[in-house]
């Protein structure tokens, strides 16, 4: 098959293409926590997660190539996400206290001292059963028009890299941070929907009844006129593309 540059331009302008910046993401950790709506607002680059299919080498005869095939493990990457940070970091709290449910981390334990650290270590720092640390991540992709195209929902979820913060006099960024989550295993939803035509369209015909022609207009429909002898005979109206209303008008 032939490239052709119109098939191209008819596939785009049918389905349309998918923007990097029309996303949300929502977490459901263990527990309710009230941080998580702000989370969702300034969460602002995630990854779409990806899988790998567990390969094995084998050879289908004595000679040729060697062939990869599938013996039905599935590897999963781990998916980072970036969220930026309050005033007082209430987000990095978040993963802190999601952290510190997986395994006793130490971070919101009182005293300074040496013995403080040796006797809280001696009684902490255990694993806490899988179960009670899990949550969800689920991760929208929306079209132009804001309609919902995609749902990725990471099952079993937790945090397993809060990455550092870095601070420095010599700049004034915004302070951001990146949270890397590790899960069994995600779930997929597409809901596939051509976008509707965008732009003005029409056609004018000549014919043994006089003069023909239609204006289609976006979110509207299709307007209809027809004339004979240079005046205006008839008008027919449309609303919408799929309504069963029409509108016709003699003159």
């Amino acid at each position: 098959m032939t490239f052709n540059i119109q098939n191209m331009l008819s596939s785009i302008n049918k389905s349309g293409i998918a923007k990097t910046s029309h996303f949300e993401v929502q977490l459901t950790g263990p527990g309710e926590v009230s941080s998580e709506e702000s989370l969702m607002i300034r969460t602002d680059a995630v990854e779409i997660p990806g899988r790998s299919l567990m390969t094995a080498e084998h050879k289908f005869s004595n000679y040729g190539p060697i062939n990869k095939v599938p013996y039905g493990g599935q590897v999963y990457g781990d998916v980072t996400l970036t969220v930026t940070l309050s005033q007082d970091m209430r987000e990095k709290e978040y993963f802190e206290i999601w952290q510190q449910r997986i395994t006793d981390t130490g971070a919101f334990e009182e005293g300074s001292t040496q013995q403080d650290f040796f006797v809280y270590a001696q009684s902490k720092f255990n694993t806490n059963y899988f179960d009670n640390y899990i949550g969800v991540v689920t991760i929208r992709q929306y079209g132009s028009n804001g309609e919902l195209h995609a749902i990725h929902t990471l099952q079993e979820a937790y945090p397993i890299i809060i990455s550092p913060i870095s601070m420095s006099w010599s700049q004034d960024d915004v302070a951001k941070i990146n949270v890397t989550f590790a899960y069994r295993n995600y779930k997929a939803v597409f809901n596939k929907r051509d976008q509707p035509s965008a732009g003005f369209g029409g056609g004018v015909s000549i014919g043994p009844d006089g003069v023909l022609g239609n204006l289609r207009i976006p979110e509207i429909g299709r307007i209809a006129g027809a004339s004979l002898g240079g005046g205006l005979k008839a008008v027919q109206a449309k609303i919408g593309e799929n309504s069963p209303f029409t509108i016709l008008r003699n003159f």
